[in-house]
């Protein structure tokens, strides 16, 4: 017995030696991946090698040689909100937040009841919008953090982008080649390192901010220089500013004044460029959070806080409408309206389920709304499906540009549905907040989604859940409450053939740009 407890006693003081080993080298390994290697990721890292910007120039010359040839040029203003939800306006439904102003260009212009933007979060969409290429595509599928910042330093370290590739070939760029005067105002978030920053992809004059309004410093820019310096610190040291009630000490910027800043910018815009056709590309800060609203107005709206922020956007689409109309800018002038992701906190989805960052109705469809006076019908409402990437390839086709023949652009011409008339599109697709892959699908009926919840039950009613189980919603008749998925087996499983088709044209291991040799 004796021998038996010393033999077990050996084994057990190899056993503690071998995991003090084991413990040891786990020690070293995450020590250098934390000392060493992270460190020389973040310091090594270099943006994506633009590989085809000689196609770019050559086809911006192109693009110069053929506006000379239009005949029309009229001025194009995009109105971007960060984080409207879709039912945050009055014109589609909202009966606490008044908006007077947007729900007018809606009686008067085009309103979408099925528009979707291109991601469920700001970065990715915005690159869709102003590319008319999928997200992911353009390496921008996952929002972009500050430089310096404790995410960006991570992304860096994973080999991740975070800013837009140099050769991706930008709206502002193609209008400022056909001879537009380009102008941004507000959150450009798509990079803010020398190189891809918004003077460096098109736009002539930039006014706002590099990222969102929950990213510190949030310093205020006029084209390249800073012009309101934020040094707004948070007590707990954080760098992330996502509520008006965290304890700050704020200096510099008082972003209850955004909003009015920006839209004073764009009325002067508007005024100094009347004799030339110009694009003005308005990206709000709001209401994304922290929320901050005018001290002016504050208090006001019967939707608190949130619809004080929301009517302050109303109230800035009114100056704006008011500066074309003084100009006599309104029969020359397309104005869209629309937001880059679906609802966050306090926003409103309407009917729909689902919120920013989700692949469900409400983190990707949102308000859209277009207006050309004298040219497109007045209070048109469709239900025909369309997406930001469309409006790209629209304009490019209104204006007689042709579109760059090197790269995918996966948007289309949507002008036709603009009158009233069939969307172009047989499928939409719905894409991941952190990477931008495809998740979901819809036709004009139906959405195949593999995003819904699955729980996985771990130890009685204790486990996690996770993003797998498949569904199938009827949009029409649904607020994807109830998955048909068993109940139409064909129909599920030709959107899911869909998809998958569509995954393999991405064909991400060997063609992520989607480059057209």
């Amino acid at each position: 017995m004796k021998k038996f407890l010393k033999i077990l006693l050996r084994i057990w003081r190899c056993q503690v030696t071998f995991l003090g080993y084991l413990f040891s080298i786990i020690l070293i390994v995450m020590l250098g991946l934390a000392f060493v290697w992270y460190p020389y990721k973040v310091s090594s890292y270099k943006p994506a090698t633009p590989t085809h910007l000689k196609q770019k120039k050559e086809y911006l010359k192109s693009v110069k040689d053929a506006a000379a040839n239009a005949t029309i040029k009229p001025n194009i203003v995009i109105i971007l909100f960060d984080d409207l939800g879709y039912g945050d306006l009055s014109a589609y439904g909202n009966k606490l937040i008044q908006t007077p102003s947007i729900d007018s260009v809606a009686s008067t212009g085009v309103k979408f009841n099925n528009f979707y933007s291109s991601s469920p979060v700001c970065t990715p969409s915005r690159a869709g919008l102003l590319t008319g290429r999928l997200p992911i595509r353009t390496l921008a599928g996952s929002v972009f953090f500050q430089t310096g910042s404790t995410i960006g330093n991570f992304r860096k370290a994973m080999g991740n982008a975070n800013e837009l590739p140099k050769d991706e070939v930008l709206l502002p760029e193609v209008l400022k080649a056909a001879g537009y005067t380009t102008g941004m105002l507000g959150k450009w978030h798509l990079g803010d390192i020398d190189g891809h920053l918004p003077n460096d992809f098109g736009f002539d004059e930039f006014f706002g901010v590099h990222y969102s309004n929950d990213m510190l410093p949030l310093n205020v820019y006029r084209n390249e220089t800073v012009e309101i310096e934020d040094k707004t610190v948070l007590v707990n040291g954080g760098k992330s500013h996502t509520d008006h009630q965290d304890e700050i000490e704020i200096y510099g910027l008082d972003q209850s004044t955004l909003t009015q800043s920006y839209t004073k910018e764009a009325a002067k815009f508007i005024s100094q460029n009347k004799d030339n056709p110009f694009l003005l590309y308005f990206a709000h800060s709001f209401p994304h959070v922290p929320h901050y609203a005018s001290k002016m107005h504050k208090g006001q709206s019967e939707g608190g806080l949130y619809g004080d922020v929301v009517e302050d956007l109303d109230r800035s689409v009114k100056m704006v409408m008011d500066a074309l109309k003084v100009n006599g800018l309104e029969e020359n002038t397309i104005v869209i309206i629309t937001s880059d992701n679906g609802a966050d906190y306090n926003g409103s989805a309407g009917n729909l389920k689902g919120k920013k960052q989700q692949t469900y109705e409400g983190g990707q469809r949102v308000p859209m709304i277009i207006k050309w006076k004298d040219h497109l019908p007045s209070g048109l409402v469709t239900n025909e499906m369309a997406m930001n990437t469309d409006f790209f390839p629209t304009i490019l086709d209104l204006l007689g540009l042709p579109l760059p023949k090197d790269r995918v652009i996966d948007g289309k011409n949507i002008f036709s549905v603009f009158e009233g008339q069939k969307s172009p599109h047989e499928y939409l697709y719905y894409t991941k907040n952190t990477n931008g892959e495809i998740q979901g699908i819809r036709n004009d009926r139906y959405k195949y989604h593999i995003a819904a919840y699955e729980a996985l039950p771990l130890f009685g009613s204790i486990g996690f859940v996770r993003n797998k189980k498949p569904q199938l919603n009827d949009l029409l008749l649904d607020n994807e409450a109830h998955n048909l998925i068993e109940k139409y087996p064909g129909i599920s499983a030709k959107l899911k053939d869909e998809m998958e088709k569509k995954i393999k044209e991405l064909d991400l291991g060997n063609n992520k740009r989607g480059w057209v040799e």
